[in-house]
């Protein structure tokens, strides 16, 4: 029963389909081919019959314009009764006659009207030749003698026939092996095709009961297969630390927001014990103010990050003038690192422009020079350099603070991932996250490296160049 759902599984898939028009159409091809030939070859055997027919009648005319026609008709008598002659047949008749005149088609007539060809069977002419069968087919040529006969030459045709039935035979066996062929290849393609379909199924089957970890197969052929299983597999993988994601933004925010939403239970409560005229009351009022809008820009962080992850905000692309956007931020923190006492320096090539969300652009750097002035000491410096190459535009940051583990460089970009050197500055931990959401939004590439002392950003972003 298994073997029978799996065959109309095969005949109901679309290579078993095309396999089959294939098979068809390449069939058709072929027999119209083969017949072509088969016919070229019958013209080709009745072309040669028809100069022999005309050679013997020269030979013969030639005699009877010479010795007259006595000698004619002993020769053709001479020669009908030649046991060694089993091709050609002669025959003189009578032109009032009209026994050849029943069955005799002409196919061609010559220009002066004294000579026709014709197949008939030998049947028609066996009163003239005793030892012709009926049923053998004859190519005839009729020849007006001035003395009101006929002058037949035939030629028997069996031996053709005989071969022409043999290459007709051939030819239908050559279309039943390539049909047959071309379907057992269809078959063959179509098992084929149903085993990576399977395969396929049962790992969608395995991801659908929730284990994100499974893969869609794929092989070294580099087919269409392994196309879509390479897309889909970027697809699961892409699934997948979304899920992780998620996971850990749900932990995150459970152990993060804990503290401050406590802190914030506790000021309430105290305001309650408080006169509401005090100062220690407003300040209390104050406080938990802060506290609410810490948490609000939590929570809007969390939302830009989701926002741009999901690259809703592609849409929004367009042409950015990174030089100008590059020398306002360099002009804004010059300022804000003067009055951190931090040496500032930004250098920036003109015409730098590329496609893309001016707005997070912008957001992304704020957050980056925003913690290289957090966290670089006084009389430190910070470095700010862009400019292009081929591809890409690159801008590097560059500070001499803290810095970060090399061991850490990956995980600074996780959401709420807050360094032991961190922990008494004012933040959320979601800054780098954004930075990372940003660049993977425009498709560039960030990598951090050690300044010593501090640490080097360096961000390489794709131009697109307009064609």
């Amino acid at each position: 029963m298994n073997k029978i759902s799996n065959f109309h599984r095969l005949l109901n898939t679309n290579a078993f389909r095309l396999s089959l028009i294939y098979a068809l159409l390449f069939s058709l091809i072929a027999a119209t081919t083969l017949a072509i030939i088969y016919w070229f070859v019958a013209e080709q055997i009745k072309h040669q019959t028809d100069e022999r027919l005309q050679l013997e009648t020269d030979v013969l005319m030639n005699r009877y314009h010479t010795d007259r026609f006595d000698a004619l008709a002993q020769t053709i008598q001479r020669r009908n009764s030649d046991a060694s002659t089993t091709f050609f047949i002669y025959a003189l008749l009578d032109r009032r006659g009209r026994d050849i005149n029943k069955s005799f088609n002409p196919e061609y007539i010559s220009a002066d009207r004294r000579q026709a060809y014709s197949t008939m069977p030998l049947g028609d002419i066996s009163r003239l030749i005793p030892r012709t069968q009926k049923k053998d087919p004859a190519r005839v040529l009729l020849t007006i003698l001035p003395n009101n006969h006929l002058l037949l030459v035939g030629a028997d045709l069996n031996q053709q026939k005989k071969l022409l039935n043999k290459i007709f035979s051939i030819i239908i066996s050559a279309i039943v092996i390539i049909f047959t062929l071309a379907l057992l290849g269809g078959i063959l393609m179509g098992r084929s095709v149903l085993k990576r379909i399977d395969m396929i199924r049962h790992t969608a089957g395995e991801i659908i009961e929730g284990d994100l970890t499974q893969r869609m197969p794929f092989t070294r052929r580099n087919d269409e297969f392994d196309r879509l299983s390479l897309v889909l597999n970027r697809m699961l993988q892409r699934l997948e630390q979304s899920m992780q994601s998620m996971r850990e933004v749900t932990d995150n925010l459970a152990h993060d927001l804990r503290t401050p939403l406590n802190r914030l239970r506790n000021r309430l409560e105290i305001t309650q014990l408080k006169d509401p005229s005090t100062v220690d009351y407003q300040q209390a009022q104050q406080e938990a103010i802060e506290d609410v809008d810490a948490l609000i820009n939590t929570f809007n962080a969390l939302l830009n990050i989701a926002q741009t992850e999901s690259g809703t905000k592609r849409k929004k692309f367009e042409s950015v003038d990174m030089s100008l956007l590059l020398n306002n931020m360099g002009e804004l923190y010059d300022v804000v690192a003067e009055e951190e006492n931090i040496k500032f320096e930004y250098q920036v090539t003109d015409n730098l422009t590329l496609q893309g969300n001016q707005q997070l652009l912008a957001q992304a750097l704020t957050n980056l020079l925003d913690n290289a002035v957090k966290y670089t000491p006084c009389n430190g410096s910070i470095q700010l350099h862009a400019h292009a190459d081929e591809k890409n535009l690159i801008i590097t940051i560059s500070d001499t603070g803290l810095g970060i583990p090399e061991d850490q460089y990956e995980h600074v970009f996780k959401r709420f991932v807050r360094l032991d050197n961190a922990r008494s500055t004012v933040g959320n931990g979601l800054g780098l996250s954004l930075v990372k959401a940003v660049i993977d939004l425009h498709d560039a590439e960030i990598q951090l490296s050690d300044n010593h002392p501090g640490l080097v950003v360096e961000i390489r972003l794709p131009i697109l160049k307009e064609e």
